[in-house]
């Protein structure tokens, strides 16, 4: 079994163009020996829960940070950029969660919202975020019917999630969307960023304020980890070997390398995205972010239109789809994708959007980045199932940044008053569907086979 851990020289993105002064960090030269908190995982999902912890704690506990290559390198730094949740996940999601669940969901994602942009302002964050609306176009007729009907019938029934979801009118669909072929769109809320420059800052914030309770190793793989018999837990790195009382995962895809029992469970996607550059200004500005699905089953491209009117535009999944060992179960972004695949991007804005046509819009840049994906959809949250030490975010099925500020601080909350995911769900507004269990390993493991 090959062992699940981030290569070497990844491919560098559009977000990581430029690194923060501690993209390489070691606060201290030597491995600390031991410590109260340790986070694998220097991404959004680490870096929030740790901020949430020493925000929590009445008194500042002492924190490892470890990663296996550069700061925020994986998928906060790979992404699209904006956080959302797609009007047709939640129209899907009726039969399984019912009204009430999908309710639940939605609003779980706007508190997201808000609580992203709440520690941009404290923190002042120079992170070019953006309170924005996102449009989720349809380029098919029945799959744009289809939406509407579910729709309209949760509207008429009074259901919270058609709340604030507008649909763009027929006849204006071209002009307002500037997509051509549009057959249906739907303005729902987001939130756009640069999420590099939001986990690096808040991480500067981290070490200003907590220099002797913070330490963090950057470039220190994590190959293993054991449970000591008084409960303490080895983590066992590149550079020797850290005891923590208690430990955290904030491992996204590359779970199942430190915990065998997620095999199968949370799976390494790997996708495509790219930045392209008009050299001719496009105007009006692209205010809104997109995602856009071309053919019924097909994943949606994501769009998130850069305030200096570049565009960060990711999926291409046609290309590549058939050809499934180059991205199931591969966790390799040290590579991209052939030539043919990439060769989607190229005229891409003047083929899809109206008023492109005469930009002159080049691909600067393409990349590929590593989803941790779940047989149900969700992540997972909460204690490791059996390891009352041990605790896990991670998961996300490429929505994490729709997903990770609020369950960072709901994780964050549990290390710190050593509770279950039970005890803050309710605080926190999660839906319980993202509850990690045995139950919920052993089903996802019974699916998978």
């Amino acid at each position: 079994m090959k062992q699940i851990l981030p290569v070497p020289s990844p491919v560098t993105s559009y977000w990581l163009s430029q690194p923060h002064k501690f993209s390489n960090l070691r606060s201290t030269t030597e491995l600390p020996a031991e410590c109260e908190i340790a986070i694998i995982g220097s991404g959004m999902a680490g870096i929030m829960t740790a901020y949430h912890i020493f925000n929590q704690a009445k008194q500042p506990p002492k924190v490892v940070i470890l990663d296996a290559r550069e700061l925020c390198s994986g998928a906060t730094g790979r992404n699209g950029g904006h956080s959302k949740i797609k009007l047709s996940t939640l129209a899907g999601q009726i039969p399984k969660l019912g009204p009430d669940g999908v309710d639940e969901l939605q609003a779980f994602v706007q508190g997201v919202i808000a609580n992203l942009k709440q520690v941009a302002e404290d923190e002042e964050l120079d992170c070019e975020l953006e309170i924005r609306r996102s449009f989720d176009v349809q380029l098919d007729d029945n799959d744009a019917s289809a939406l509407k009907d579910i729709y309209q019938a949760s509207r008429k029934a009074g259901h919270y999630w058609t709340k604030d979801v507008g649909f763009v009118l027929p006849e204006y669909l071209e002009q307002v969307t500037s997509i051509k072929g549009a057959k249906a769109a739907e303005s729902v809320p987001c939130c756009s960023l640069w999420p590099y420059k939001f986990v690096t800052q808040l991480l500067e914030r981290l070490v200003s304020r907590y220099p002797e309770q913070l330490n963090v190793q950057m470039t220190t793989p994590v190959t293993a980890v054991s449970v000591l018999a008084d409960g303490t837990n080895a983590i066992t790195t590149s550079r020797g070997v850290l005891k923590a009382k208690k430990l955290v995962f904030a491992t996204n895809a590359y779970t199942a390398g430190l915990l065998p029992q997620f095999k199968d469970v949370i799976v390494p996607i790997r996708g495509m995205a790219s930045h392209i550059v008009p050299r001719v200004p496009v105007h009006p500005h692209l205010s809104h972010t997109y995602n856009i699905t071309f053919k019924p089953g097909q994943a949606a491209d994501y769009l998130n239109p850069r305030p200096d009117g570049s565009i960060v535009v990711g999926g291409g999944g046609s290309r590549f789809k058939s050809d499934r060992p180059s991205w199931f179960d591969n966790f390799d972004d040290s590579t991209r994708f052939n030539s043919e695949v990439e060769g989607y991007w190229n005229g891409y804005m003047q083929r899809v959007f109206l008023g492109w046509e005469n930009s002159e819009a080049e691909v600067e840049k393409v990349w590929t980045g590593i989803m941790g994906n779940t047989p149900d959809g969700w992540p997972h949250i909460g204690r490791v199932p059996g390891r009352d030490s041990q605790y896990i975010l991670a998961g996300f099925n490429g929505g994490g940044m729709a997903f990770i500020p609020t369950t960072a601080k709901a994780v964050a909350k549990m290390v710190a008053e050593d509770s279950d995911f039970d005890y803050v769900k309710r605080e926190f507004g999660i839906p319980e569907i993202f509850a990690t269990s045995t139950e919920r390993l052993r089903q996802a493991f019974t699916e998978t086979k």
